[in-house]
């Protein structure tokens, strides 16, 4: 419980930052969703609706974590490398991005559906781009 409600914690004051809120806005953004100024004051119900409220504002949060259902038959290795490589080589760190960059080298249009042959020449792409920087 403590946990959840630090990861919403946390992910409100990333969103703040991405959206670019000044501190007097941020509480602003606060005081209008649950009418309170400060997460430390909010439970979690109050919470999630402040990461509601700040998604409706555009705020788009990162996942380039691996589920169960982007495993096809590249192993977890091969894919956390490649999303590993992504956020490092990458201007636009996304998902959307990276199954672009994949349909590009690969004519696959997701990272779930990569072979292991596939995804080796992903991997080979992304190292040349991290070489040129």
């Amino acid at each position: 419980m403590k946990n959840q409600r630090q990861k919403f914690i946390r992910l409100i004051h990333v969103a703040k930052k991405n959206i670019g809120l000044s501190d007097e806005d941020y509480r602003v953004v606060l005081e209008g969703a649950v009418g309170k100024n400060s997460c430390s004051e909010m439970n979690i119900a109050e919470l999630e609706k402040v990461c509601k409220t700040l998604k409706r504002l555009s705020f788009r949060p990162n996942r380039l974590t691996v589920s169960d259902i982007e495993v096809g038959s590249a192993n977890w290795e091969q894919i956390n490398y490649i999303k590993g490589l992504w956020c490092k080589v990458a201007r636009v760190k996304t998902d959307r991005a990276l199954n672009s960059f994949i349909y590009r080298i690969t004519s696959v249009r997701h990272l779930r559906f990569l072979t292991v042959g596939s995804a080796q020449k992903v991997i080979v792409a992304l190292k040349k781009m991290e070489g040129s920087l």
